[in-house]
């Protein structure tokens, strides 16, 4: 592969899904990777853990969680690992979209009183990431093996979400991407070569 001094010799994109709503909700899991380069020594694993009742941490089940009601947090820890060997730059993107019992979409936020809400509610780390341009940018480099800290640790579906919504599914689509440190900006938000197009 031919590089060019100063641009990104490697990035990566880590896509997963994870499906919930609804008054008998479905949580499910798909980690799936879409344009991988190798070379550089970028690579990045998107972790999802649960934390249980007695405080131990789980890999949030593949299989699903059901049974999920307005209102009900579910535990849902996400952070993203370099796994590669060189020091990286990470963003994440963060979607949701929601489905009826008939696959139709459903809006993704509710009128409540005299403001709009998001039904699917969750809140990002705002001291240690940095929200532009639809992206979660993480503010300090991740050195090879480490990871960032926790994006967001929860999910709630909306306790005024209408009944339109019972048994409906619904998603949050979170893509993880990372680029070299070396010889790529000063911080996170100077960094080149990200691969926009595959933003979700």
């Amino acid at each position: 592969m031919n590089k060019r001094k100063g641009l990104l010799a490697a990035t990566i994109l880590i896509c997963c899904a994870i499906a919930g709503g609804g008054t008998i909700a479905y949580y499910t899991y798909e980690d799936v990777a879409h344009n991988v380069i190798t070379s550089g020594g970028v690579t990045i694993e998107l972790v999802e853990k649960s934390q249980q009742s007695d405080g131990t941490l789980i890999d949030f089940p593949k299989e699903g969680i059901t049974g999920v009601m307005p209102g009900e947090r579910v535990s849902k820890i996400v952070s993203v690992k370099n796994t590669g060997s060189s020091d990286a730059w990470i963003r994440v993107v963060v979607d949701t979209r929601i489905n009826d019992v008939s696959n139709t979409s459903l809006p993704t936020e509710i009128q409540v009183g005299n403001n709009n809400q998001s039904v699917i509610q969750f809140t990002i780390d705002n001291e240690n990431w940095t929200y532009r341009d639809g992206y979660c940018y993480y503010n300090k480099p991740v050195k090879a093996g480490e990871s960032t800290s926790v994006l967001f640790d929860s999910v709630v579906f909306n306790k005024h979400t209408p009944n339109e919504y019972q048994n409906c599914t619904s998603y949050i689509d979170v893509c993880a991407q990372a680029v070299q440190v070396d010889n790529n900006g000063e911080d996170v938000l100077q960094a080149q070569g990200w691969p926009e197009e595959n933003k979700q």
